[in-house]
């Protein structure tokens, strides 16, 4: 069975205050991940864009982002999930 993780996320514009987390498979795919997120978007938000993409946020550099077939898991350590935070930037 897969591990699942409350990744957490942020809408990039938005505030600290507005950091939320999703539950995700460890090594789902960015693809296969954003119909979970945009799910979990929606139960905060009155309106969940039709596109977004994702970006791994890099307090030493600019964020970088996950393509298609990047694992979500790319960038963090398991053990320290709490540490890491996924950009939401709406298209």
């Amino acid at each position: 069975m897969a591990n699942i993780i409350d990744f957490r996320f942020k809408v990039h514009d938005n505030s600290d205050d507005e950091i939320f987390k999703i539950k995700i498979p460890w090594q789902t795919s960015a693809e296969d991940a954003i119909p979970i997120i945009k799910k979990g978007m929606a139960t905060r938000y009155e309106q969940v864009p039709d596109v977004i993409k994702l970006y791994v946020d890099n307090p030493r550099g600019p964020a970088k982002e996950l393509q298609p077939d990047d694992k979500i898991s790319r960038y963090f350590t398991i053990d320290r999930i709490e540490d890491g935070l996924i950009l939401i930037y709406p298209q």
